[in-house]
């Protein structure tokens, strides 16, 4: 398609239709992907030739260019042969393939048959066998007619594939010829390269080791931490279960394991001379990261199985996970959702954990951009940021990589301090180090909360930083301060903390929001306003450019003094503007809407304000849906913060007063005198 020409309007269902013998499957290189069937190609042609009616022709006007899909789309237009780095061990190299996303049933079985053969035909490996059941379930398997015995991660795969049309897996290729041969065989959408995972002035901390909490234990939040061990002792008495490894402890980076469980454990302690919270946690330990220059590593599918198994076991104990690693390289297609981000966010999303992820270091590549799994969508990813003389957060850490993330996605999030001390009395610096401390932060803001889910501690923390405008160096900032914690008010603020459930096309407004008299000063508005809200989208199981079919729109609004309604926070233009402009500079498909502004003396009415939201849709013909009436309720958060033109005033006190019964406390425990500090 035409650039111009990439809002879901333009999208030219009228001449690739069913009536000539194809649908549109995909949005897919700034346009989209046609399944056709061969039979009826010179039918399409006479139609295109001889169109009269004017959806017809909007549509021809809008494409620019038509051609056949191969193994150049496949690769993206890159040259097979750099895809292979010659290696002198000789070990497999671990490739992604995406499966093309046919409708056609027939077609279905015959990409099926062909993975099927390549896998017996030994041109596909599904790695050690070693690493593919570390929990000892009872895995299905089958046998093919002629005696072959089929993995049963392959089994999963291609059952799925058949049933749904979409799937994507990580396997070993022995050859180039191998990996050159699967290419032209017509049953891959998507081949990507798999790159290692790798764990990641003033002194940050001095004076002795600090001891370890040994009261109050089983009150502490728990964190699952999915790194390279824990062989500390002196950790144990905080580690509430150790799942069975999915590496052997000599391969495990168990020092990088040891340094992050130091650092979500006791953070503030072996960092005392920065300004930290002080949190302690608990963790449960996932051995499953291994260290440098260990050869055998498990597939990306067998870490994701193994990430699902814990899960499983998990999800009653814990929903904050430490993700304190990232892939070697930036994704080789980087305007695409790599396999590691959307499988880890699948699994969030399933079990409703919130995963905090190191955005990755810059290494001898040159590279800047983030690596994988920092662009999971369900995920704070957290970059890192140097410390002042007198510690607190400055400016962005020099080895941290930066965003922004495929898919329209406003990343890092959060940024945090990188260089730390922690156990032994080292220093390092790294983003994992940072991921580390936010994990802290998160469980406790998931443990004082009623009611938490994932977005809304997230959106907490996002609308608890101190940037107004994101930064793809240091996203919004670091969400923590002295005066203030995430779930509760600071001095002179009032924050209203909710979920909803919003059906798409319908526009929603809460109305009769107070405006608080703290924030009218000579019958002018005056003070600080923020509102975070984010949406659990729906997104493509094939991870593309237009990852997300679902965005939120929202603003908090007022009306002039002229009976207007005027927007105080956020434009509403996503939907008005061009699309190329509203997605550049609107971020319009980005699933987090953040938006914050000081006033310094708007005239408006003052009765009340209202907050409008409204859910948007595109590209559903790939979830065989025909419009979003067909969709069901989609999960939002909210968070909405007021603060006064005065430091310090009473606005939270007003504010509870004149909403009465409408609300309640969101934490779990209330502090006496709200006058020491309210609750969001």
């Amino acid at each position: 398609m035409f650039d111009d020409s990439h809002a879901p309007s333009w999208t030219p269902k009228d001449i690739f239709s069913s009536e000539f013998g194809c649908r549109i499957v995909a949005t897919a290189f700034d346009g989209y992907l046609i399944e056709a069937n061969i039979d009826s190609l010179e039918l399409m042609a006479k139609h295109i030739k001889t169109a009269t009616s004017i959806v017809d022709k909007v549509d021809i006007s809008r494409i620019q260019s038509v051609k056949l899909f191969d193994a150049s789309e496949t690769l993206r237009n890159k040259n097979i042969d750099g895809l292979w780095i010659d290696d002198a061990s000789g070990t497999p190299h671990q490739f992604v393939f995406w499966l093309l996303p046919f409708t056609d049933a027939t077609a279905r079985q015959s990409v099926a048959r062909e993975i099927l053969e390549l896998y017996i035909e030994k041109k596909i490996i599904f790695g050690d066998e070693s690493f593919a059941n570390p929990f000892n379930r009872d895995r299905p398997t089958r046998t093919t007619q002629s005696g072959h015995p089929i993995d049963g991660s392959l089994v999963r795969i291609l059952e799925t594939y058949i049933k749904t049309g979409t799937a994507s897996f990580s396997a070993e290729i022995k050859s180039l010829d191998d990996l050159k041969y699967i290419a032209a065989s017509g049953s891959a959408y998507r081949i990507e390269p798999v790159s290692r995972i790798l764990s990641n002035s003033t002194p940050p901390g001095d004076g002795k080791e600090p001891t370890i909490p040994t009261r109050g234990i089983s009150n502490l939040p728990v964190v699952v931490i999915v790194d390279g061990g824990n062989s500390a002792r002196s950790y144990k008495p905080l580690e509430v279960w150790s799942a069975p490894p999915l590496v052997d402890d000599f391969s495990a980076n168990q020092i990088h394991g040891n340094q992050i469980t130091s650092l979500v454990c006791q953070g503030h302690a072996w960092n005392n001379n920065l300004i930290l919270p002080e949190l302690a946690c608990r963790f449960v330990t996932a051995q499953a990261i291994t260290k440098s220059g260990v050869s055998k590593q498990p597939t990306q599918d067998q870490f994701l199985d193994y990430l699902r198994e814990v899960a499983k076991e998990t999800k009653d104990l814990s929903k904050v996970w430490n993700l304190s690693f990232n892939e070697m390289l930036p994704s080789s297609n980087p305007d695409e959702i790599s396999f590691l981000g959307h499988e880890i966010n699948k699994i969030s999303r399933e079990f409703g954990i919130l995963p905090i992820i190191s955005i990755g270091n810059k290494s001898g590549t040159g590279a800047s951009l983030l690596c994988p799994p920092a662009d999971c969508e369900a995920a704070i990813t957290v970059s890192g940021r140097v410390a002042s003389p007198t510690g607190e957060p400055s400016t962005g850490c020099p080895v941290s990589l930066r965003g922004p993330a495929p898919g329209g996605m406003k990343k890092p999030d959060l940024s945090w301090f990188s260089h730390l001390r922690m156990i032994g009395g080292v220093t390092n610096t790294g983003t994992s180090y940072s991921a580390a401390l936010m994990s802290s932060l998160a469980s406790h803001t998931f443990l004082n909360l009623k009611s938490p889910t994932p977005d809304l501690v997230r959106a907490l923390l996002i609308n608890g930083a101190e940037r107004t405008i994101h930064s793809n160096d240091l996203g919004w900032g670091t969400p923590w301060s002295p005066d203030s914690l995430p779930w509760l008010c600071k001095d002179g603020t009032v924050t209203l903390a909710w979920v909803s459930r919003l059906k798409p096309g319908v526009a929603y407004y809460w109305n009769e929001i107070p405006v608080p008299a703290e924030m009218i000063v000579d019958g002018k508005l005056k003070g600080k306003a923020s509102l975070t809200a984010i949406i659990k989208p729906v997104v493509s199981e094939l991870g593309g450019a237009n990852y997300f079919s679902t965005r939120l729109q929202v603003a908090l609004q007022a009306t002039s003094t002229s009976g207007k309604t005027i927007n105080l926070l956020g434009s509403m233009k996503e939907s008005k503007d061009k699309e190329v402009d509203a997605r550049s500079e609107l971020a319009k498909w980005s699933p987090i809407r953040r938006h914050a502004s000081p006033f310094s003396g708007k005239s408006m009415d003052m009765n009340s304000l209202r907050l409008h939201a409204r859910i948007y849709t595109r590209d559903l013909y790939q979830f065989q849906l025909n419009s979003h009436h067909d969709l069901a309720e989609q999960e939002v958060a909210f968070v909405l913060s007021f603060e006064g033109a005065v430091e310090g005033s009473s606005i939270y006190n007003t504010m509870t007063s004149r909403l009465g019964t409408s609300v309640e406390s969101a934490i779990i425990e209330q502090s006496i005198d709200v006058h020491v500090g309210g609750n969001s």
